[in-house]
């Protein structure tokens, strides 16, 4: 995030606890969301990802509280969800977002850390449901706000932290995400994408520059919701399943559709029930798009990224299946416009965004053009956002 719309989004948490509850806070998290570049459903199959944190997040705020409970409230939500931090319960529709905060606390006492009372407010500049992770960004938020505000619970390197995210996201709010998200938002820099490799955790920073190149999300305005199924549990399933096959009809050393070669794939795809052909033909050739991406942007070729970028949602529309009829229109819009590098869905997908790499000199062409053909199609207009690759998580104590 930028430091400017950082300092804003932190001084907008900080007003609000103290309007919500009295006293300032002692502690604030931030953390950004994150949109995804190349590497579409690879996380979960071990592959390779690269994925940037973006200048908008959510930051949270607050104080310890004698009281053995925890009070969250939101500036986007009439609600104050109030629960036992000792044994956190997941809520009801109305409270759900709140799950996210009480799965960290879930995670930490799970950790040995035995997480006190609290009182907290968020407020987020991230839209919710867009496929640019506001859940991860919650999540690393929380983490990086009770660590602070109580610095003697437990100590996590940076790695540590965003898998515990990512545990909360999986175990308590039940969404079977990989670490994307999570990695995204903790190891943001400014001006770089981040290239991971999901079995190892190794990774490296890519430089995305700003006088080249320029990121605009456009939010369909069709939510998404990873826990409540979409078809995100399905897919993971189905990649599992054929990576089974694999391992039991091909090769015993295949863990995953990561170890699958385009050769392998290739020779047995007549073999493989039709489905599962599909899913692995994505995943497969996501993960070689996602090292050729990374390659060219290494070697300051923006334009092959950005058809590795409109070759990958090619591939999720056809064999991954899991974009929406308007986000396609988004990206086809955006891939006919000149100065367009490349786009694509960016995130789970069953709606969200793409995500549209172009030349600065055409955003605001680029934008009248997305405006004008998104409201022909469907009778709105899409939230766009100008964005930039941006720095990660952070927390804050006042003296």
């Amino acid at each position: 995030m930028s430091s400017s719309r950082r300092s804003e989004l932190i001084e907008r948490a900080r007003a609000a606890f103290q309007e919500r509850f009295g006293p300032e806070p002692e502690a604030v998290g931030v953390a950004p969301g994150r949109v995804e570049l190349l590497g579409n459903h690879t996380d979960y199959n071990e592959g390779f990802v690269l994925t940037a944190a973006i200048d908008r997040g959510i930051a949270i705020a607050g104080c310890p509280s004698e009281a053995p409970r925890a009070r969250v409230a939101s500036t986007d939500k009439p609600n104050t969800v109030t629960f036992d931090p000792s044994a956190p319960q997941k809520g009801d529709a109305e409270s759900d977002w709140a799950d996210y905060v009480k799965g960290v606390v879930d995670q930490l006492n799970k950790a040995g850390a035995n997480v006190g009372g609290f009182d907290a407010v968020l407020t987020s500049d991230v839209p919710m449901g867009a496929g640019v992770s506001s859940s991860a960004a919650l999540l690393v938020s929380t983490a990086q706000f009770l660590l602070t505000l109580y610095p003697n619970l437990l100590s996590l390197d940076a790695m540590a932290l965003a898998k515990l995210a990512r545990r909360a996201e999986n175990e308590f709010v039940g969404a079977p995400v990989g670490l994307l998200d999570q990695f995204s938002s903790v190891f943001g820099r400014e001006g770089h994408a981040l290239f991971l490799d999901c079995r190892s955790l190794q990774w490296r920073a890519v430089a995305l520059p700003t006088s080249k190149a320029r990121i605009l999300i456009a939010d369909s305005g069709v939510k998404h919701a990873l826990a409540a199924g979409g078809g995100y549990a399905e897919r993971r399933a189905q990649c599992e399943a054929g990576a089974a096959w694999f391992r039991e009809n091909v090769d015993k050393g295949v863990k995953t559709l990561r170890d699958v070669t385009p050769t392998m794939l290739e020779e047995n795809a007549p073999r493989l029930d039709p489905i599962l052909e599909k899913r692995a033909r994505h995943i497969v050739y996501e993960n070689v798009r996602v090292e050729m991406g990374a390659a060219a942007l290494e070697s300051g070729n923006v334009a092959a990224f950005g058809e590795m970028m409109s070759n990958t949602h090619e591939s999720i529309r056809r064999f991954f299946e899991n974009s929406a009829p308007e986000v396609d229109a988004l990206v086809e819009i955006a891939q006919g416009h000149d100065g367009v590098f490349g786009a694509k869905l960016s995130g789970g997908g069953w709606g969200g965004a793409a995500v549209i790499l172009h030349r600065p000199d055409v955003t605001e062409s680029l934008s009248a053009a997305l405006n004008e053909g998104y409201r022909a199609r469907y009778g709105r207009d899409p939230l766009l956002i100008e964005t930039e690759a941006a720095q990660g998580a952070e927390a804050l104590r006042s003296a």
